[in-house]
């Protein structure tokens, strides 16, 4: 489907080459023009672009936690639960998705990872803008398959505080840029208090979670076109369950450590760069002891991963139809895995009940470097047609691994319409700290690789109503296996439970269409709706199967009305087909001495669908002008309408005779669930 999209893609550019020798020259620099496909924005200011938000706009709609990853999570293509921040991109996961903030890139950027990183790291007030590409990115970004998210933290033009305090945490920013200063900086802080949620409703003895983060920048311009800032982020997180069952009790602590020098800078007037310098250390700590399925369990898991990485990148204006960009990175890092797991289970075999002893222990020290380097160029060959070339090439050491990657882009003005078409090939090597030692796994296998084929359509309709709409292909080769927990991925030791399997793809395909609509009715009303048509699945044995947020049909839509500039009310809808989940299959075998016992297995992978999902979330927005700044006060009501949403199920076995009978009870999402909250600004 999205191939003969592609070529119809194609043809239209070939075809307006006469025409587009004729057309008006686009108003704006061409380093400026969106070319590729698939992007998505937040800015300060709103642009023309239509596919774009305002940070302001995106602070009052419904949002649970306060939290950047879920507030875009909205946006067609991508796909996220209840329970976690992570976003699955056009039927990718989220470790598909580079993230990079202030020009450093984020590993596993997520609080809370026992619950598969319930939280972003990256705190939303300190952020200006963002870009998110689903796919088609260019050549400058590599070492990724599904997606590219960039943000940029704020730049003080003035001294600034602000506090927020809500029913999920507090927390605090300052900037600060001098009169007639070259010294600018930013500070900010967040504590997350669930703990002291769970407290107040009398369930602090089963579970203790904790989580804070810290972000600085100082910026100081050394000379006209010439900036230098220093950057550093701290995240860190704690868990402690204990059921007092039979139920291990866990025990963990998460760090994350940033610091980054950072150079941008215009040393000609055609000639622009960027350098960044960095080094990061996460540090995993998980404990594990008590009973599991009634046997003696324990585990140790302890890993830290360093990251030392240099990036340079220049842009050169060849005039105003051409410029050239070119970069280079290399990485070098270290992990540390120090694994054991114990832990015993039954199984029947030849007519006997037997006990299985399952050790796993891993002290491995991998080290490795990589390196990168890519070249694009960007020409206008007529007035309304827009190329943009590259290629990239990849080294990783420790895998073995030489990609190299082509990729294309074109816009093409039809009028008030733009055509874009975008084509790549993509590769992702599997990280150092990414070894699955739980399963098994010491060796690194080779990249993934990914062809990407997207072409989109962008057309103002008048009105303050703009409709994009984009089909895309990605087609997935040399996949690593990987292990999954097919009924329950968000148990709290994964590794140890029956339904985790060895799933080994031999290709992987997702397929889409895609429709997004925004309106502006002036200054007081905004709306935004979107339609995705999709199918992501992998091969598996010689049968096409789901991947496990595979959404057939999704559809969002927000609306925000300021009935004057003290009041905002916004609204937050959305629909998706449900999910694939697998199905476990309970049935009695005998053993030679004539005793039944109930066994369990998986049933097809990921064949059985969820129930639809369906929710709606409102905001109200109350403004105070004090003689000191602005006080914002917020109520936020999600799942207004207490919709049953479900994640999975739980399995009610019960015996009689010979008839095994399995009653599925729902394993729901989140419930209506309203929150409060103030920010003061001054």
């Amino acid at each position: 489907m999205a191939r003969e999209f592609f070529l119809v893609g194609l043809g239209l550019l070939a075809a307006a080459a006469a025409q587009a020798q004729t057309a008006a020259a686009p108003p704006v620099r061409l380093a400026e023009i969106v070319v590729t496909p698939s992007r998505f924005g937040v800015v300060e200011e709103r642009t023309t672009a239509g596919a774009t938000l305002t940070s302001r706009e995106l602070e009052v709609l419904p949002q649970i936690g306060d939290d950047l990853y879920r507030s875009i999570a909205r946006l067609p293509g991508l796909a996220g639960d209840d329970f976690t921040a992570q976003f699955w991109v056009r039927g990718a996961p989220n470790s598909r998705l580079l993230a990079r903030l202030d020009g450093v890139d984020l590993i596993e950027p997520f609080h809370l990872k026992d619950v598969d990183g319930a939280l972003s790291i990256v705190d939303p007030w300190t952020i200006s803008r963002l870009e998110l590409s689903t796919g088609g990115f260019t050549a400058e970004y590599g070492d990724r398959l599904g997606g590219v998210l960039t943000m940029e933290t704020k730049t003080p033009t003035a001294l600034r505080t602000a506090l927020g305090l809500s029913l999920t945490g507090v927390g605090g920013s300052s900037q600060g840029a001098p009169v007639g200063g070259r010294l600018r900086w930013l500070v900010a802080a967040r504590r997350g208090y669930p703990d002291v949620a769970l407290r107040f409703a009398g369930r602090d003895d089963e579970v203790d979670p904790r989580y804070y983060d810290a972000t600085s920048k100082f910026e100081y311009q050394a000379a006209p076109g010439h900036t230098f800032s220093l950057h550093a982020l701290h995240a860190g997180d704690s868990l402690r369950y204990d059921r007092r069952t039979s139920s291990p009790k866990l025990s963990s602590d998460y760090d994350s450590d940033y610091v980054w020098a950072r150079w941008r800078g215009t040393p000609t007037r055609t000639l622009t760069g960027e350098a960044v310098l960095s080094f990061a250390r996460l540090a995993w700590r998980r404990d594990g002891t008590g009973q599991l399925d009634g046997f003696p369990f324990a585990l140790r898991d302890r890993r830290r991963l360093d990251v030392t990485a240099l990036r340079n990148e220049w842009t050169l204006s060849l005039g105003a139809r051409a410029l050239l960009r070119g970069g280079l990175e290399a990485k070098t890092g270290e992990t540390r895995y120090d694994y054991a797991l114990s832990h015993q289970r039954t199984i029947v075999s030849g007519g006997r009940q037997l006990v299985v002893a399952d050790n796993v222990n891993a002290a491995l020290r991998p080290d490795g470097s990589s390196v990168g380097a890519f070249v694009s160029a960007r020409v206008q060959p007529w007035a309304a047609l827009i190329l943009e070339p590259g290629a990239r090439f990849d080294r990783h050491d420790y895998s073995g691994d030489d990609e190299w990657n082509p990729r294309l882009n074109a816009a093409l003005t039809l009028g008030r319409a733009t055509v874009r078409v975008g084509w790549g090939v993509y590769s992702q090597s599997q990280g150092l700290h990414e070894l699955a030692v739980a399963d098994g796994e010491k060796a690194f296998r080779r990249a993934e690789r990914a062809e990407h084929r997207i072409v989109g359509v962008e057309q103002p309709l008048g009105g303050g109503v703009s409709l994009r709409v984009e089909a895309y292909e990605r087609i997935g080769t040399r996949l690593r296996p990987r292990w999954e927990n097919l009924d329950n991925p968000y148990d709290l030791f994964p590794e140890a439970q029956s339904d985790r399997v060895r799933l080994d793809p031999r290709r992987g395909r997702a397929r889409g269409v895609e429709v997004l609509l925004g309106g502006r009715g002036g200054t007081q009303f905004t709306w935004n709706a979107s339609y995705a048509l999709a199918r992501a699945e992998e091969l598996l044995a010689g049968r096409w199967v789901p991947r496990a947020r595979d959404q057939r049909h999704t559809f969002y839509s927000d609306a925000t009305y300021a009935l004057n500039p003290r009041w905002q009310f916004s609204a937050s809808w959305q629909f998706h087909t449900g999910w694939p989940t697998t199905d476990v299959v309970y049935a009695l075998a005998t053993l030679t001495n004539g005793r039944r016992v109930t066994v369990s297995a998986n049933g097809p992978v990921y064949g059985l669908r969820l129930p639809d999902y369906h929710r709606l979330d409102l905001r109200a927005t109350r403004r105070f002008e004090l003689k000191r700044g602005e006080l914002r006060v917020f109520l936020d009501v999600f799942n207004v309408y207490d919709r049953v949403n479900l994640i999975g199920y739980d399995h009610r076995i019960t015996v009689s005779g010979t008839q095994v009978t399995d009653v599925r009870k729902p394993r729901e999402q989140l419930p209506f669930l309203p929150s409060v909250g103030v920010n003061w600004e001054f």
